[in-house]
């Protein structure tokens, strides 16, 4: 890149360079004389002649001329008052084809040089889009550009490849764009003003990522482009779905809206059906619109049901459900979905009594009645699923489970919390209790660290199940482990056990949510000797779940250090099982031959007043020592 090149370095004149010097001027002339011959101008032969000119100056001259004035930090895309600019060599570059640039103020044309010369350099346009791969490294922003490299400085030091596009994408934000302006760009390319040229195109990709429509359109755009802007497309339809009863150009299922005398066709939730949106060919049968019918039923009690309508379909159409009533105007609709090229639409989730409701189905735009040349031999093919769960209260209480472990339900087990994330994120108790609830439970409902975010203040391992929460602790980088597969703590907290067993003993995360590290010391807090360490466990279930299996000696104090690998973390549980085999304390075998015989009893009587045979602890080797010993005479049990 750019800044890699120190600006007194410059190599001199190769003969690589003097080819392209020779081949430029080459190329000077025979523009010149294309000019001539055909009619051009004088002065614009003159300018052009100039103009190269200087480029084969640019190309064939030492470039280490301007190094004391290569030196500056102001960029080489903003205007400056000083000479140079922070690139040794798009500093160099410029000033070779204007050489005020370093004599003077960093103008606009040292900017516009710049941008056509310097590619590599972070906010030059010659660099490229951001929400582009190309070959060389950097792209066009500026901001982006350090945003991106400072998570991937391949993007800037090698080539910005589609991942530091795809980077870009979700790093740096866009101008959003309108659908079907000629101003918004190909559907089928990228471009950082957000939507595409192809209304319809475009609304589909944006139903199913609205990023697309806020900007940029990205890589993953233009996927979504080439999966659903095709012509004759048809929604997926599952092999037990429900098929419409009503035959093309038979109106049998609309009671009301377009014609009268019909009867909803009655179906089942969560039992996806299929149809079609079609009239006879010569036109002399009423725009058809599609009614069925279905029942909720409020299994577990709480007043209500969780419902969602999702609904694909090939031409632009809708769906909507509403009572079932006679005829209710579907702009009074209880949740609606609208649908183009098989792009699968879903309503917001919504709690209903039970009881009986309708839905409607017409081809158009909400809330309209159109699809008029939805013929029978068109592809107008739809699908739509009312998909329903239980509880339907906000599932804040104790029996939910913690708010600081994900799962698919809405709501968790503490409700001051739960109601205080649900305050700013509904979906957190209307959908699911996401990774997202779990860290804005971190931020909302835990005022500190963990109490053994610090290894002095480690909690007592206990036999089975620890649970242990990382969201906000910290890490101690001095006792990183120093063979774990290259892993690392980003997060952890502390248990401790003294042994009586001896053995080996299994510590696990099995079953996490998470990525998880796990390491074992013996020692002190302040110098610590790591026993063991791991961070993916073989056959452990879970999100990069660890194992580690640690030999156990008796008498032994552990450290146990167990946290997340990353930046996702939460609450998960820590497992300890103990070797099987606990420790004897066999004390009056002074000589530790397995035994208490006539070789401990020398042994005491010639320590006799001393320390080093006090079996009963009181400071000295005496009578009561003696005592005991003759007592425990034989075989250690």
């Amino acid at each position: 890149m750019f800044e890699s090149l120190p600006c007194n370095a410059q190599p001199p004149i190769s003969a690589r360079f003097k080819t392209r010097s020779t081949t430029a001027l080459r190329l000077a002339r025979s523009l010149v004389d294309a000019l001539h011959r055909a009619g051009k101008p004088t002065r614009g032969v003159a300018r052009l002649a100039v103009l190269l000119a200087a480029f084969v100056v640019v190309l064939s001259s030492p470039r280490n001329s301007f190094a004391q004035t290569c030196s500056s930090t102001a960029s080489c895309v903003v205007l400056h008052a000083t000479p140079g600019c922070n690139s040794a060599t798009c500093c160099a570059q410029v000033c070779q084809f204007d050489p005020s640039c370093c004599t003077g103020a960093w103008d606009s044309d040292c900017v516009s040089i710049a941008n056509a010369l310097c590619v590599g350099y972070c906010g030059a346009t010659a660099s490229g889009p951001c929400t582009s791969a190309h070959t060389n490294p950097g792209c066009d922003s500026a901001t982006c550009c350090t945003s991106v490299c400072a998570n991937d400085p391949f993007c800037c030091s090698t080539r910005w490849d589609a991942t530091c596009a795809a980077t870009a994408s979700f790093l740096c934000g866009g101008t959003p764009g309108t659908c079907g302006s000629v101003t918004s760009g190909s559907c089928f390319e990228t471009h950082s003003v957000g939507a595409c040229d192809d209304a319809v195109c475009c609304n589909a990709v944006c139903s199913l990522d609205p990023s697309c429509c806020q900007g940029p359109w990205d890589i993953f755009c233009v996927y979504a482009a080439n999966e659903v802007c095709v012509a004759g497309c048809e929604p997926f339809v599952e092999a037990d779905a429900q098929l419409e009863s009503e035959q093309c150009p038979a109106n049998t299922n609309d009671p009301c809206y377009t014609q009268t005398g019909g009867s909803p066709q009655q179906i089942v939730a969560n039992v996806q059906v299929s149809g079609a949106l079609a009239r006879g060919i010569d036109g002399s049968t009423p725009i058809d619109v599609d009614v069925y019918r279905f029942t909720l039923v409020d299994a577990d009690g709480d007043g209500g049901v969780k419902a969602t309508l999702r609904f694909a379909s090939s031409p632009t159409a809708w769906a909507a459900i509403v009572p079932d009533t006679a005829c209710p105007a579907v702009t009074t609709n209880l949740a609606k979905a609208s649908s183009q090229l098989c792009v699968e639409g879903s309503s917001s989730t919504v709690c209903l009594p039970a009881g009986n409701y309708r839905i409607v189905v017409a081809g158009g735009n909400y809330p309209t009645f159109g699809g008029s040349d939805l013929v029978c031999t068109s592809a107008n093919r739809y699908t739509l699923l009312v998909e329903t769960i239980e509880a339907c209260g906000n599932g804040c209480n104790a029996a939910t489970g913690s708010c600081f472990t994900p799962r698919s339900s809405g709501g968790c087990g503490t409700p001051t919390c739960c109601n205080a994330v649900c305050a700013q994120d509904p979906f957190c108790c209307s959908q699911s209790w996401d990774s997202t609830c779990v860290s804005r439970a971190g931020q909302l409902c835990l005022t500190g660290a963990p109490v053994n975010d610090l290894c002095s203040n480690a909690s007592t391992l206990v036999v089975g199940n620890n649970v242990f929460n990382a969201l906000r602790a910290g890490t101690e980088a001095a006792q990183q482990p120093k063979a774990c597969g290259g892993a690392s703590f980003a997060a952890d907290v502390w248990f401790k056990w003294t042994s009586d067993r001896e053995g080996d003993a299994t510590l696990e995360t099995c079953g996490s949510w998470f990525d998880t590290v796990l390491a074992v010391y013996t020692g002190t807090c302040s110098s610590p000797t790591l026993v063991a360490c791991n961070d993916d466990g073989q056959l452990c279930v879970g999100v990069d779940a660890s194992k580690l299996i640690f030999p156990v000696s008796c008498d032994t104090t552990y450290l146990v250090r167990v946290g997340s690998a990353g930046t996702t973390r939460g609450e998960a549980v820590l497992k300890f099982t103990p070797p099987p085999t606990v420790c004897v304390d066999c004390v009056a075998d002074l000589d530790g031959d397995g035994q208490v015989a006539a070789s401990d009893l020398s042994l005491l009587l010639s320590s006799w007043g001393g320390t080093a045979a006090d079996i009963d602890g009181d400071g000295a080797t005496g009578a009561a020592d003696l005592s005991l010993l003759l007592a425990a005479w034989g075989g250690c049990p």
